[in-house]
Parts: C-alpha cells; sequence; structure tokens
C-alpha cells in the first residue's frame, strides 16, 4: 500500500506527476515523465496478471493505460527482491516483505539456544508463509502486545497451554494468537463456548449468597446444563445460540430460586401457586425457568406441580413488500460485503436460521450442470440466477484467506478469529441495520415456500424438522390436500 501523504501538492517547488497530476518531493523521471515517490512507490506495488501472461509486479502503463509488468516497459526500476530475488512486494529498500517478515519472526520466537522451538515451528512457518506478509508485518508491527506474546512463548515464559493463556489479561490479541495455535496444531483444539459459559458461571455462582440456593444452582448447572453442552461439544462446537441459551436458563433459576425464597419458601415447599404466579407475573423471559423446573421435578426436588406449557409465538412477520425489497437490496447492494450478502441470500430464499448458514462448509457448494446448488438437506438444491453470482463472488474472494488465520480453510463463511465462522449475532446485526431482519425475512421466506411444497418435502430437501416445516404452514393457512393440484395435467392424466 502507498504510504500516507505527508506532504501538501506544491507546485511552486515539485514539478506534477504524470500519472497523480499533483507535485509531490523525491520524484524519479520515468521515460513517460516525472513520476512523484508515492506513485512510484504505488507502481512498485501494484500486483496483478499483464497482457502477456506475467503474474507479478505491474509497474507500466499501456497506452491504454492498463498495468503491464517489466518485460512490456521500460519503467526503470527493480521489481526483484534483493535478498531472495523473488518478485513480491517490497519495501522502499527493495527487500520483499516476507524476507521481513521472516527476519521479525526468527528474531521474536527464537527460543534460549537461538533457533525456534519444535512446537512453534508450525506457527512460524504459517505466519512466514501467508499469502499476504505484508499483513503479518503489519499486525506484529502495529500491536505491541503481539511481540512480547510472542517471545515469551519462545523464551517459556508463557507455557504452551490453554491454562496459561487463560491465566493471562483476556484480549482479543490474545484470543487471537491462541486460535492461530489451535488452527496450527501448536495447542489442541477446545470448545471456547463451553469455556465461556464456565468462565461466566463462576461468578455468577460465588454471587448467590444463600447457601442452600448455591448449592441447587451448582448442582442444576453441573449435572444439566454443563453436561448437555458437553454432550452437544462432542458433535460439534457450541453454538452461539446454545451458549446464550444455558446462560438465560442458568440465570433465570437463580432468579426463581431468590423470587421463592423472598415469598418465604424454599425450593421444596414450591407450590402450584407460586408457578403460576411466577410464570404470570413477570416479563416472558421468566418461561426460560421452565428448564430448571423440569429439572427439578424429575430430581423429584418438588413434586405436585405442573410447570405451565408456553406456546411458541409466532415471531415477527416482513411483509412480502419488504421482503421483495430485501432480496433486491441482497443481490444489488454495493457496500454490503458480499458474505453478508450470501447470507443474507440463503437466509431470503432458503429461509435457513443464520446460526446454520455460517457453520456452512465449501463442499456444501458445487456447480451444477447449468446451476451452481447447495446442500442443505438430503439433496443438493439449485439456487437461481443472479443470486447465485453473489454467492460465487464470496465463495471467490473469502476474506481471512491471505492471513495465517484460515489457511486452506474448509469454512463458508470463515470469521475474523482463526479457525473460527463469522459471528451469527454480528451478521445479524449488519443485515438489520440494512434493512433485513433475520426472523421476520426467514419466516415470510417459508411462508411462501410453504405455499409452493409439502412441509415434510421441504423439511428434508432444506435440511429442518418437520415440526417447524409444519408451524410454518400452519401459520400459512395452507391446505395440505391441494398440493395434489400442483401436479401437471399431463402427470395425472398419464396416472
Amino acid at each position: 500500500m502507498p504510504a500516507p501523504r505527508k506532504y501538501t501538492s506544491d507546485p511552486s517547488r515539485w514539478p506534477a506527476c504524470v500519472r497523480c497530476g499533483s507535485c509531490y518531493p523525491a520524484s524519479q523521471q520515468w521515460p513517460e515523465g516525472t513520476v512523484c515517490y508515492y506513485c512510484v512507490r504505488a507502481a512498485r506495488n501494484r500486483q496483478g496478471t499483464c497482457a502477456c501472461r506475467h503474474t507479478g509486479i505491474l509497474p507500466g502503463l499501456d497506452p491504454e493505460g492498463r498495468p503491464v509488468c517489466v518485460r512490456c516497459c521500460d519503467v526503470p526500476i527493480e521489481v526483484q527482491c534483493k535478498r531472495c530475488g523473488e518478485e513480491n512486494l517490497a519495501n522502499d529498500n527493495n527487500v520483499c516483505w516476507r524476507c521481513l517478515l521472516s527476519d521479525r519472526i526468527n528474531k521474536l520466537l527464537a527460543g534460549p539456544g537461538g533457533a525456534i522451538p519444535e512446537d512453534l515451528q508450525a506457527l512460524a512457518q504459517a505466519i512466514i508463509g501467508m499469502p499476504r506478509p505484508n499483513s503479518g508485518w503489519a499486525w506484529i508491527h502495529m500491536n505491541r502486545r503481539v511481540p512480547d506474546l510472542l517471545q515469551g512463548l519462545a523464551s517459556g515464559d508463557i507455557i504452551l497451554s490453554h491454562e496459561a493463556f487463560d491465566s493471562l489479561p483476556r484480549s482479543r490479541t490474545v484470543e487471537y494468537l491462541r486460535g492461530l495455535l489451535v488452527t496450527h496444531e501448536c495447542l489442541p483444539w477446545r470448545d471456547e463456548n463451553l469455556v465461556a459459559y464456565n468462565r461466566w458461571l463462576a461468578p455468577k455462582i460465588d454471587a448467590i449468597a444463600d447457601a442452600d440456593q448455591r448449592k441447587l444452582v451448582e448442582r442444576y448447572t453441573r449435572w444439566h446444563v454443563t453436561r448437555r453442552l458437553r454432550d452437544s461439544s462432542r458433535q460439534g462446537p457450541v453454538t452461539a445460540n446454545s451458549f446464550l441459551r444455558a446462560k438465560q436458563h442458568t440465570t433465570l433459576a437463580i432468579q426463581f430460586l431468590q423470587w421463592l425464597a423472598d415469598r418465604g419458601r424454599q425450593l421444596n415447599e414450591c407450590t402450584q401457586h407460586d408457578v403460576d404466579a411466577w410464570f404470570g407475573g413477570g416479563t416472558s423471559t421468566r418461561g426460560h425457568a421452565n428448564n430448571f423446573l423440569y429439572w427439578a421435578i424429575k430430581q423429584r426436588l418438588v413434586r405436585k406441580i405442573a410447570v405451565p406449557w408456553q406456546p411458541h409465538g409466532n415471531g415477527p412477520l416482513a411483509s412480502e413488500k419488504n421482503y421483495v425489497e430485501a432480496l433486491r437490496a441482497l443481490l444489488l447492494h454495493e457496500t454490503l460485503p458480499a458474505a453478508h450478502r450470501a447470507i443474507g441470500i440463503m437466509l431470503v430464499l432458503f429461509g435457513q436460521p443464520i446460526s446454520k448458514i455460517v457453520t456452512m462448509r465449501m463442499d456444501a457448494f458445487r456447480e451444477g450442470q447449468d446451476e451452481l446448488q447447495v446442500k442443505l438437506g438430503k439433496d443438493w438444491t439449485d439456487i437461481p440466477e443472479p443470486a447465485a453470482a453473489v454467492i460465487r463472488l464470496h465463495l471467490a474472494s473469502r476474506p481471512g484467506l491471505s492471513t495465517a488465520a484460515h489457511p486452506d480453510s474448509p469454512l463458508a463463511f470463515p470469521g475474523r478469529m482463526p479457525g473460527r465462522t463469522m459471528h451469527v449475532y454480528s451478521v445479524a446485526t449488519i443485515l438489520r441495520e440494512s434493512g433485513i431482519p433475520a426472523m421476520a425475512t426467514r419466516s415470510r421466506a417459508w411462508m411462501q415456500m410453504v405455499r409452493q411444497a409439502p412441509p415434510s418435502v421441504l423439511a428434508d430437501a432444506l435440511g429442518i424438522s418437520p415440526k417447524t416445516a409444519m408451524r410454518y404452514a400452519e401459520r400459512a393457512g395452507t391446505d395440505y390436500l391441494a398440493y395434489a393440484t400442483l401436479q401437471r395435467p399431463a402427470d395425472i392424466n398419464d396416472g
């Protein structure tokens, strides 16, 4: 990238640049005329493929203004690194960023004997080998915490373990470096949402003043909430929704026990009247206490009570006009990142929850005979144009692949943290700010689809539970027998 321009263009002091038209110092004389320092630097750092098919640095310009390589122009500039001889992006001294980054990493990760410890070799190779080494140099140079952490690992002051990283002051830099170490197998994988719940839980329990209540909450969270999270983690990483739900169940269990104590009762003294008063006297959030109560009933901690059934509300529903406008915005949006547009299209066209979309992998997409296809359930489904073009654009330029965070990532929607997907709530917030509320839009998508096909067929094709598909069909007031009329007359006559 060209350096920030510290000088103001001054025609009285410096000649005009033939490329940018401004007047800056340290200009050079090229065959085309006077070229300022900033344009020289920009030319040295321009990469691409020349008309001659050479891929590398393209400092020159042809008569039509298209960038060309040094072989196709007479620009007096050296494009090979004077250290390694490779044609790469370089600094003002013509040393490429990969050589500079290699020097920096070899120095920071040098152990007591001067060599990089064996258990950090993979991390060093990943950082040095990243597609855009100038990004790695900037990460180390601009973030003062990074050199300290790397040197601490190399010297042994920071033990290479999750426990050692947990003991450090929490910061995004610490978690990013932990993610790099996990991605490159220097540290074992662990479920960060499961760890985050346990970290959140400890002070929550310590804050409970009553000893009996504290023991109950400890028992409930250890043998029910945490165990369910662990069971889920064996199948795959605990999702953001599961993490949030576990926190809600725990918080409401604590609140319910305190509310009950304020009424002068212990849990084993709870009556049906108490339960009804709890659910009927507050906001709908109180419904999350039902998980604790079902557990308490199963454990025979309470008797002769029934937890009121909590009906699922239909939730928000986008109008058909807003639904069409959302799709149009996703197809034509000029500033929304391609990743968010692709996620929005999967939401609008196929009614997929964001929590599922962000975990999709590259092998869930393929080029069919005529169209791009996606596998959401049992079968491959065509993605119509021009929506497919937006998704192709994203898949071809997934963010983060130029760093050490996501080398050869199988994730279709890699996030900013190494090895992790895009964050559900961050994506939902950006879509909402763009006029696309996730829940309301997804509901409208399903209302549209259940009018075209039976819920059971949609459930299989789109990978959701038949119960959920049926709920949308009932909300749409669909007549299931009417699906027979969707057959073509020729099909019926042939039968």
